[in-house]
């Protein structure tokens, strides 16, 4: 089944341009406006309306989206039906991730992958992030979406994606407090040495987050003892919980708003975490497996 519109209609959907279509699907931007001028008069309707914002579909072109994602749908479920009646094994590539960030990435890719390559199913693990990179040592998947204190100390290929700095966050109104309303995305951060923390109420991350073991050893060599009062595994939730008013504790930098009545401060030396995509060493690299790279690295 050559099912070539149904994959660019749900291309410029997601995508919600031209030129981000056709990026992800490999074409040249004038290709793609020719392929809808031409369906557009085959179908003798507008599908898409075009502004200087971006695309947005009609409702004829909902109805032929929904269509078309019934049809890419049947069409896996035909190729899968096909190789079991063959005795073939259905080709299958695994993510693993976080329930939260590693999730989300999932879930923005899965339509673009699944658009092109109909015939691969396309697993997430659900997995924290040693255990993702074990699953991937051990070849159960073939990528994990990483969380990582030190890249180069990772046993594994991987590639950076971006890296984000750990802060100390604590309520405003406490007396090492100040009034961070003003504060830009990029502004420096008054510094806070780890000993200005012993005997502060504290919220820890689990002990399955990446930077949990080296916070660990920070405070044993700075001779800090906070007082942990929550863990959590969801770096948003420890931010919410130093919003509230209950505590200190320390999240990426991301996590912050100059909205919420918290102050935040960079230790001494700054720290970091690493977003990483990891993938198994001397995986077979088919179209689907380079493709699933590319999506993913972005």
């Amino acid at each position: 089944m050559n099912l070539t519109s149904q994959q660019y209609i749900i291309a410029l959907a997601q995508e919600g341009s031209f030129t981000g279509a056709a990026r992800r699907l490999g074409v040249s931007q004038p290709g793609l406006c020719g392929w809808l001028d031409n369906l557009e008069e085959q179908l003798g309707t507008r599908l898409v309306l075009r502004s200087r914002k971006g695309i947005t579909l009609t409702p004829a072109g909902q109805i032929y989206l929904n269509g078309s994602r019934r049809m890419l749908s049947v069409q896996q479920r035909t190729a899968a039906a096909l190789a079991n009646l063959g005795g073939g094994e259905v080709p299958c590539l695994r993510v693993a991730g976080t329930p939260g960030g590693g999730a989300q990435i999932f879930a923005r890719i899965f339509g673009a992958f699944t658009g092109r390559f109909p015939a691969v199913q396309l697993q997430f693990v659900e997995s924290y992030n040693q255990e993702a990179l074990r699953l991937v040592q051990e070849g159960n998947v073939d990528f994990a979406l990483c969380s990582l204190p030190d890249p180069d100390a990772c046993p594994a290929e991987h590639i950076v994606k971006r890296s984000s700095e750990l802060i100390v966050v604590l309520p405003d109104q406490y007396p090492l407090g100040y009034d961070a309303s003003a504060l830009t995305a990029g502004a420096e951060l008054p510094g806070l040495p780890l000993r200005r923390l012993d005997d502060l109420p504290f919220m820890m991350p689990s002990e399955e987050m990446s930077y949990y073991p080296v916070l660990q050893q920070l405070f044993q060599h700075a001779g800090v003892h906070p007082k942990v009062i929550f863990q959590s595994s969801n770096t948003n939730i420890l931010y919410q919980m130093v919003c509230n008013g209950y505590g200190a504790a320390i999240v990426p930098r991301r996590c912050f708003s100059p909205r919420d009545p918290v102050s935040p401060f960079s230790l001494r030396p700054r720290l970091y975490n690493y977003a990483c995509l990891v993938f198994r060493s001397g995986a077979e690299k088919t179209a689907a497996w380079n493709y699933l790279l590319e999506l993913l690295s972005i």
